[in-house]
């Protein structure tokens, strides 16, 4: 027999458990969410938001090699996380509100309801957050609080950022940041767990709620179309043997991110056609955009050894973000920080420079990249990972930003508040030093902030897979709601605005079955 919902979600991630939530709160819809991954209920490995970084190449990671980089680094990776609650129970929990600028920029490109007057309210919904001022949620079910200054080289480093100029800013209040620095806000517990989307949303729910039914472990294989209407999902069960096929008498909701959505939709015939024909794939809709603009906050990284110890306990190793523009007359940043209390040395070592296990370090990312890259199939099988090429550098304005990045990381850290912290520069060093040099290291060394989107985006374009409902066009039944919806990636870690998605995709799923 097969099974009929009125809602398939595909991927119980960040969006993907906020819509399964919100749409199975009518007890008179059947939502079924299935998650490639297994459950992370009860398991401390992802719980626990100070382990985090363990989960990196772990069992948990579809550990997405990139393909080899003519500007960038050909060994970076990208963590995409293979478990309920998606990058929430498996990146760290660093919890903004995208500007307002952003989100204002979305509606005017022709995007109705995606404003920060339609997102800042969702935010509202979602949040429980310990910060002050009317705008903040205070009975939503994701836990938001500030990080507590208990970091000794962390309340140094901010001292610092003072005494270079760039003032202590509260974050998320609802004005955006284009020059300041702060402890972050997190999406986690008291205790230390985290509040990802599945510990948010789904916890308080499985098992109580009769119409809705998550499945994890199961791998969705295609959507399943009758003509040009999504009637269901082919997935494989768990013994990884046997297919099934599930039916959504209303409509099906990818939630898979910005790497499996893309390669979802083409292994269903959504997708640039020729690239489709040549892999082997039967072509439903020419769609150009799918997989074509991948976008990213590259990251890259200057370390430093610890004169002091440093801290031996956390909240996620990642506490201080700062924010600033490298050119007049910005009204959001183009660069930011994110100050991590270990070393980081995941792309240096191989490269010769000097770590250590007792050190600081930051690292400048760029928060609007120009270089864009893609998604594409490499065989009709599944199964097979897809080739993500996100071209990194590719465009000079983002070797720019990053190089300022560095040099104002060196300014910040001589300021006299380290002065008892920060030992010798490990990576890059002090013998590297003109624009060149410091290029040529970003360029070997840089990583990810392991933020891809905008894959599958929303716009009023031909080129644009998504209209502003989240529908894909072409098609009926059938709507992506994850970051690879985004126009473009917002300037700030964008895991609360994934969320927001979700809860967004909701409202207009229930709004147009009526």
């Amino acid at each position: 027999m097969i099974e009929q919902f009125d809602y398939v979600v595909v991927g119980g991630g960040s969006a993907g458990a906020a819509v399964a939530a919100r749409l199975s709160e009518d007890p008179d819809v059947t939502v079924c969410l299935l998650e490639a991954g297994p459950s992370d209920v009860d398991d401390k490995a992802i719980l626990e938001l100070n382990r985090w970084m363990e989960l990196l190449e772990s069992g948990y990671d579809w550990d997405y090699l990139v393909e080899p980089q003519e500007q960038g680094n050909s060994f970076m990776r990208h963590a995409r996380a293979r478990v309920l609650g998606g990058c929430s129970s498996h990146n760290s929990c660093i919890a903004f509100w995208a500007p307002a600028e952003d989100l204002n920029e979305w509606e005017a490109s022709g995007l109705p309801g995606w404003g920060a007057k339609d997102i800042f309210p969702l935010y509202k919904r979602l949040e429980t957050n310990d910060g002050p001022g009317d705008h903040h949620g205070r009975n939503g079910p994701v836990t938001i609080r500030s990080v507590p200054p208990r970091d000794p080289s962390g309340v140094a480093l901010l001292e610092a950022c003072e005494q270079a100029g760039i003032p202590r800013t509260e974050f998320n209040s609802g004005r955006t940041v284009t020059h300041g620095a702060n402890w972050f806000q997190i999406n986690a517990r008291e205790d230390g767990t985290r509040s990802s989307s599945s510990v948010s949303y789904l916890h308080p729910i499985m098992g109580r709620r009769p119409n809705l039914d998550v499945r994890t472990d199961v791998r969705a294989r295609r959507v399943a179309f009758d003509g040009t209407r999504a009637v269901g999902v082919d997935y494989l069960c768990p013994d990884q043997i046997h297919s099934r096929q599930i039916r959504a008498r209303r409509e099906v909701v990818l939630s898979t991110g910005a790497i499996d959505t893309p390669k979802l939709l083409m292994l269903s015939g959504i997708g640039p056609a020729e690239h489709l024909r040549e892999t082997g794939v039967d072509v439903l809709v020419d769609s150009p955009g799918v997989g074509s603009n991948l976008q990213d906050h590259p990251e890259g990284v200057i370390g430093w050894d610890a004169k002091q110890p440093m801290v031996t306990d956390s909240t996620q190793w990642w506490e201080i973000g700062i924010f600033t523009t490298t050119e007049d007359g910005l009204d959001r940043p183009d660069l930011m920080f994110h100050y991590g209390s270990v070393p980081f040395d995941m792309h240096t070592a191989r490269h010769g420079y000097p770590t250590t296990e007792n050190g600081f370090c930051l690292t400048p990312n760029v928060t609007r990249s120009r270089s864009i890259g893609t998604v594409r199939l490499r065989t009709p099988d599944f199964r097979d990972k897809p080739a993500v090429d996100p071209r990194y550098f590719t465009d000079p304005h983002d070797v720019r930003v990053m190089t300022h990045g560095i040099k104002l990381a060196r300014e910040i850290v001589s300021q006299p508040a380290m002065r008892d912290w920060a030992g010798a520069e490990l990576h890059p060093g002090h013998d590297v030093r003109t624009d060149d040099e410091i290029a040529d290291y970003l360029r070997k060394t840089h990583n990810t902030v392991y933020h891809p989107a905008a894959s599958v985006p929303m716009g009023t374009g031909a080129s644009a897979p998504l209209d502003a409902r989240l529908r894909v066009k072409g098609v009926q039944g059938l709507r992506v709601a994850d970051a690879s919806a985004m126009p473009f990636l917002v300037a700030v870690n964008p895991n609360i605005t994934t969320m927001a998605i979700g809860e967004k995709c909701a409202d207009m799923l229930t709004e147009d079955a009526h």
